[in-house]
């Protein structure tokens, strides 16, 4: 099972000299959605668009995905 992440998000954010609430600001995002990108939960593909957009970059370039059962963590139905 895979779990995403967005380390590359904030690797694009010191990249570009810019901080996670600098870009809540330009995005206008809600702080609930800040949130979620902070504890790597699932957010929308328009968030991801909007983000994009504010950056000038692609999806590829915001997130990547994670073997969780190469972490430690066991995926149970």
């Amino acid at each position: 099972m895979k779990k995403i992440s967005y380390y590359p998000l904030e690797c694009l954010l010191i990249k570009k000299r810019m901080n996670k609430q600098q870009l809540q600001e330009e995005t206008e995002l809600s702080s609930a959605r800040n949130a979620k990108i902070k504890k790597d939960e699932d957010i929308s593909l328009e968030t991801l668009r909007i983000i994009a957009d504010v950056l000038e970059c692609n999806f590829q370039d915001l997130v990547t995905f994670e073997d969780i059962t190469k972490q430690g963590f066991k995926y149970i139905k």
